[in-house]
């Protein structure tokens, strides 16, 4: 496997050294599966493709560049004739093989033969809370709900009394929140898995804890850590990591391929996106021994770059974490490269997986064969139960309080109304035309967008009225979060339309509260936090308008426990994300003083959540399909751990027939 980085450097210099460079010669990438390399004459570009990178090694590439830039330095229409192989042979190739011979399948898995032998793990020992000997049971018997236990050394004591050396039960962090019993339990599977394993907790259960927590009470046996991560989450990893593991785990955040790497550390965070540009040297000189990976479904695609880094630091790597609440999303097949790091063994090969472990089936609408969700999940769970460890909420938390999901419909004013109408019009003919022409759904999907937007824009007023209704009603401790999708719907609720309405921080500003704040993408780790702690410090920081894709995952946004959904998405999966910031443990640790009755608050069971919905738009088409969903979803399972599947083509689809029947009165 070669880096993207590496064949660049490579490549570059080898056109250079040949006098191609200077000519205007230059390395391009790709993702065909056709061929490894290729020489594009008119152009004057070496193109190479991602996916041969992975399943060579540094040898063969250099060697497939050269063989292209023979073809270069020979010029148009040679092929591979005797003068392209007596510049081969100059060149220093010794094997002229054509270039289209790939096993493209071999690049998308870590083999069995490349990965680490398992290393064993010293799970920490049990011990007699009397005498301090290690707890070997004798005998054990229940009575009522308590259950007692004879040890070896002869004492009897309660089961829950046991401890354990360098003991995590019990563990607290600098800021006194302590470890939950389940979290105490994903610790221990780490180890019995010898430190390779996912942990699939439902969102919200502090999977970043328990990964800690294995590194923090193994430190010789598995520092230094690397962990890699969505690079809003960058800094949230150093907090937590000093606030459990204390100052000597002050870690770096790496930020920059040019940046120097600090010797010695515990841990060093990364961001997914920088893998791809990271000189190979300088992580290898950091010496890790462990990986973790967090918010492991961004690794669903086995070809991208991003993925290919991080089977290459896998590799290296003695122990291997993934954390992930939805590690995969649409589709089964997004579930192989994290099963495939964690053991090649079982899973070698993505078609292998493809076969044997994903469901198919036949859509009878078109007819297509495609892609659900994990064939068998019963047989499946018991393949990976070694491997994989997943708890919900109302399993281990059965007392947090429920997400109780509200439609608060909206009627459009006649300006909006008369807009929406005149674009789903125009909308209907161009689905139309687009499924009749073949057209992937993604145009549709842009298409269908624009209505969304109208509708987003319409619903402005009426819930900057429903919130200041809110505030007069509620205490001032209360706070609220607005979830909303387009940038100019979360500016046209903060600062108003510049005629019909005003903002809603003019009323804030009137009543003696700050501005609203804001959360969009493209902010900064140092600037999301900056926000997020200014939400909850300040008694006057009552609102927070946040977009959904860019606060759905690793926001610690547990001390607001009102929110509202202004927009919605095409994966109600995004929007479960963001519900789930607001149901989560609290402890004082986690609160300013004004907001300490928090975690003592047991009355609460529930947190509403009204969604804003236009009524007769795409809006409640998309409700009225989600929830039908949901319906016969909880009708007809019986194992409540099988997630929804919720893919969005499909969703997509469905909505361009419902506008097409609205508006035709038949599907065309």
């Amino acid at each position: 496997m070669v880096r993207q980085y590496d064949a660049q450097q490579i490549s570059d210099n080898l056109l250079k050294e040949h006098g191609l460079y200077a000519k205007g010669w230059r390395t391009v990438f790709c993702k065909d599966e056709r061929f490894l390399g290729r020489c594009y004459h008119d152009e004057k570009r070496i193109q190479l493709s991602l996916l041969g990178l992975n399943s060579h090694n540094e040898f063969e590439v250099k060697n497939t560049i050269l063989h292209e830039i023979a073809h270069a330095l020979v010029g148009v229409g040679k092929g591979h004739n005797f003068e392209w192989l007596d510049m081969a042979r100059k060149l220093g190739l010794k094997e002229t093989t054509p270039c289209i011979h790939v096993n493209f399948d071999a690049g998308r898995s870590i083999q069995p033969s490349e990965s680490k032998s398992k290393r064993t793990i010293k799970a920490l020992q049990n011990t007699c809370p009397i005498c301090g000997k290690v707890a070997i049971e004798k005998s054990s018997l229940v009575l009522g709900k308590t259950r007692w236990i004879k040890l070896e050394c002869s004492h009897i004591v309660k089961h829950d009394q046991i401890k354990k050396s360098e003991s995590y039960i019990g563990w607290t962090s600098e800021s006194g929140k302590q470890i939950f019993k389940f979290q105490e339990k994903g610790i221990e599977f780490l180890e019995a898995a010898s430190g390779r394993a996912l942990i699939a907790d439902e969102p919200g259960l502090g999977k970043t804890i328990q990964a800690l927590g294995f590194c923090f009470f193994h430190t010789d046996e598995v520092c230094p850590v690397l962990w890699v991560c969505k690079s809003t989450l960058k800094l949230q990893a150093i907090k937590e990591a000093l606030d459990w593991c204390g100052p000597g785990w002050m870690g770096q955040i790496i930020d920059s391929s040019r940046a120097f790497i600090i010797p010695n550390l515990k841990l060093y965070v990364i961001s997914m996106d920088l893998l791809r540009n990271m000189p190979t040297d300088k992580l290898e000189k950091i010496g890790y021994k462990t990986v973790v990976a967090d918010e492991i479904q961004h690794f669903k695609n086995p070809d991208s770059t991003r993925t290919s880094e991080l089977r290459k630091l896998v590799k290296s790597a003695d122990y291997f974490i993934a954390l992930s609440g939805t590690p995969w999303k649409n589709r089964g097949q997004e579930y192989f490269p994290v099963l495939n790091m964690l053991t090649p063994e079982r899973f070698p090969s993505y078609k292998h997986f493809q076969s044997n472990w994903v469901d198919w089936y036949v859509d009878p609408k078109t007819f297509k064969t495609k892609q659900g969700g994990i064939r068998n999940i019963p047989r499946f769970r018991e393949y990976t139960k070694d491997i994989i460890i997943r708890r919900l909420r109302d399993d281990v938390l059965p007392d947090l309080p429920k997400i109780n999901r509200q439609v608060r419909f909206v009627d459009m004013e006649e300006l909006y109304e008369k807009a929406y109408e005149k674009s789903e019009i125009e909308i209907a003919a161009i689905i139309k035309d687009a499924i009749l022409d073949g057209k992937g759904l993604q145009s549709i999907a842009s298409q269908i967008m624009k209505l969304k937007h109208i509708t987003g824009l319409a619903k402005v007023q009426t819930c900057i009225d429903d919130i200041t209704e809110w505030l007069e009603q509620t205490e001032d401790w209360e706070k609220l979060t607005i979830f909303h999708h387009h940038i100019d719907v979360g500016d046209n609720l903060q600062n108003g339309d510049g005629t019909i309405y005003e903002g809603l921080d003019s009323w804030l500003i009137k009543n003696g509260y700050n501005k609203s704040l804001r959360l969009f993408g493209g902010r900064s780790p140092e600037e999301r936090n900056r926000v997020i702690e200014s939400f909850k410090l300040d008694v006057k920081n009552r609102v927070l308008i946040a977009s959904t894709l860019a606060s759905g995952e690793g926001l610690n946004i547990q001390f607001c426990q009102n929110a509202m959904m202004l927009e919605r998405q095409w994966n109600p999966a995004n929007e479960e994300q963001a519900e789930l910031r607001f149901s989560r443990p609290i402890t004082k640790g986690d609160l300013p003083e004004y907001l300490q009755h928090l975690a003592h608050d047991e009355n609460k069971v529930s947190i509403k959540v009204p969604y804003f919905i236009a009524a007769g738009t795409i809006d409640e088409m998309l409700t009225d399909l989600i929830e039908k969903k949901r319906y016969f979803f909880k009708k007809t399972m019986n194992d409540k751990d099988a997630d929804i599947q919720w893919n969005e083509s499909e969703i997509i689809k469905e909505l361009a027939e419902m506008i097409l029947k609205k508006r035709y009165k038949k599907v065309s």
